[in-house]
């Protein structure tokens, strides 16, 4: 969340915003494909169709624009101490259980159907520091000096896992079907 100060050092940077446009090239994989950011091309970002192979990442230096630009301005600008350097937003980047042939995705693992219950959200809500392997240190989450569970959010889980975290209780107790049935309602009622 950018507050007032912050969002105008964004409207007025313009050096920083031209040297992203300028580099970062988002590659574009066949999963992303269809999924591109609107208003990307408007920007002036630059898409390239490509599979990634192995290395990739390492080679090509590619970035996300809206990952690394604010951070990156910030921190040239002499706001990095107001910078939060970590999300809330629970991730699972581990792909050593998936398909071998697909460790070089750039997408966080998808939780399927059965392996989302509501003993992993818990597991999820516990969690009350980050380990940086690569900086060999642990952050603990804390606000205003209290320890605080570190996520508020999680994601990918499928359309299944969803429904199957909602019917055994993780939320509370909704039914699927409930659910299912308000999602019809609005969705008619959209496209009427």
């Amino acid at each position: 969340m950018l507050i007032r100060k912050h969002a105008e050092v964004v409207v007025g940077d313009k050096h920083v915003f031209q040297v992203f446009r300028k580099h970062c090239k988002m590659v574009v994989t066949n999963a992303l494909l269809g999924q591109k950011p609107a208003n990307a091309r408007r920007l002036g970002f630059v898409f390239r169709r490509k599979q990634i192979s192995k290395g990739a990442a390492q080679e090509e230096h590619d970035c996300i624009p809206d990952e690394h630009y604010v951070q990156t301005l910030f921190s040239i600008k002499g706001l990095e101490d107001e910078l939060e350097r970590r999300t809330l937003t629970y991730t699972s980047w581990n792909q050593s259980t998936l398909d071998p042939k697909d460790k070089m995705t750039w997408h966080p693992t998808t939780f399927e159907y059965d392996a989302a219950s509501p003993e992993q959200i818990n597991a999820i809500k516990r969690i009350d520091h980050v380990n940086y392997e690569v900086e060999h240190r642990t952050e603990w989450c804390q606000s205003n000096g209290t320890s605080v569970p570190c996520f508020l959010f999680a994601r990918k889980f499928s359309y299944g896992a969803a429904m199957h975290l909602l019917e055994d209780g993780a939320f509370g107790l909704l039914k699927s079907a409930q659910l299912l049935l308000l999602w019809l309602q609005q969705h008619l009622q959209l496209n009427c």
